[in-house]
């Protein structure tokens, strides 16, 4: 009997192995595919939980940024010197004392012959490049006597006649050879033009401006350093009644020499105003104007329709009222 039923314990065991060890496997791999599901998941997640400590960096980095930013726009800011492209004038003097090895410009002052010796110094204040309408308000606004020079006419600045006929006091403002411009202006008078040429392009220049009494140079480096290009000129000017005004744009300038032959009006600027566009360096050129006449009689000072220029001079009624200011004209007839 025991032996019987130990071949049906065995009988009963046999027939149950099988299953367990299928569901066994099936649940070894199901383990192992939820294992490998679940560890790809959590490298997922580490990848996106870097991903975000990353981008929350770069956010807190911008953060802080614009509250940088915010605390700099908060603050008063400071009074800025705009440095505006060197007037053409200053610009043709600078190359000049380059090509003929000078240190430092000197202020050419030229001794009083026509102004009678009283005891209020005068001072001439030219605006140079004149040519537009906005330029001509702003001057008209200026309480003093500002003697404006014009452009001849081109395509470029074509009203400059009609301009001129709404002041009785003017003077005509002609482009000349520079030793280094790369933007002259058209008709240029040019070193080794004729006198013939030279002739007409004056003549032309008293037709169109009538009243002008004075012409000063636009640049003019090589030009006026040139002594037959201004035995030409002058020449031409005192045929048809005009004075020179040299804008002093080279220090090796011939005016003054030729002026002891050919008898012309004939000054010679001091100072040049508006290099930077800053009211405090306007002023301070100003000054240097002043101190120059009062030493001398007279002083003459080149500036350019710059707004700010002209808002400052229309300001400066504590430095101008310390001299008489004149029209170049008036300077001469004195």
């Amino acid at each position: 009997m025991k032996k019987k039923k130990t071949s049906k314990k065995k009988k009963k065991t046999s027939s149950f192995s099988p299953k367990y060890k299928y569901i066994i496997y099936i649940l070894s791999v199901f383990i192992l595919i939820l294992g490998a599901f679940l560890a790809g998941v959590l490298l997922e997640n580490k990848k996106i939980e870097k991903k975000l400590t990353k981008q929350e960096n770069t956010i807190h980095k911008l953060q802080s940024k614009i509250h940088n930013l915010e605390k700099e726009l908060t603050k008063k800011p400071k009074k800025e010197i705009v440095i505006m492209p060197i007037s053409s004038e200053a610009k043709d003097y600078e190359e000049a004392l380059k090509k003929h090895k000078k240190t430092s410009p000197k202020p050419i002052i030229k001794p009083v012959k026509s102004v009678k010796n009283t005891k209020t110094p005068k001072l001439v204040i030219i605006i140079d490049d004149v040519a537009f309408k906005n330029q001509i308000k702003l001057i008209k606004e200026i309480p003093y006597k500002i003697t404006p020079s014009f452009f001849p006419p081109t395509k470029n600045h074509p009203n400059t006649i009609k301009y001129s006929r709404m002041f009785n006091h003017y003077m005509v403002h002609v482009p000349m050879e520079a030793l280094n411009f790369n933007k002259p202006e058209n008709d240029t008078l040019m070193v080794g033009d004729s006198y013939d040429r030279i002739y007409k392009k004056i003549l032309q220049i008293k037709t169109q401006f009538p009243n002008a009494k004075f012409i000063n140079n636009h640049t003019g480096s090589k030009f006026t350093s040139d002594y037959t290009s201004m035995v030409y000129l002058f020449k031409a000017l005192q045929k048809n009644n005009l004075g020179f005004v040299d804008s002093k744009t080279t220090p090796n300038s011939k005016a003054s020499l030729v002026e002891k032959e050919i008898k012309i009006p004939m000054y010679s600027r001091n100072i040049f105003l508006d290099n930077i566009e800053d009211p405090e360096y306007i002023r301070k050129q100003l000054k240097k104007a002043i101190n120059i006449a009062k030493k001398r009689g007279y002083a003459i000072a080149i500036g350019h329709p710059h707004k700010i220029t002209l808002t400052t001079l229309k300001n400066s009624k504590d430095l101008l009222n310390q001299v008489k200011v004149v029209y170049i004209d008036e300077l001469h007839r004195n």
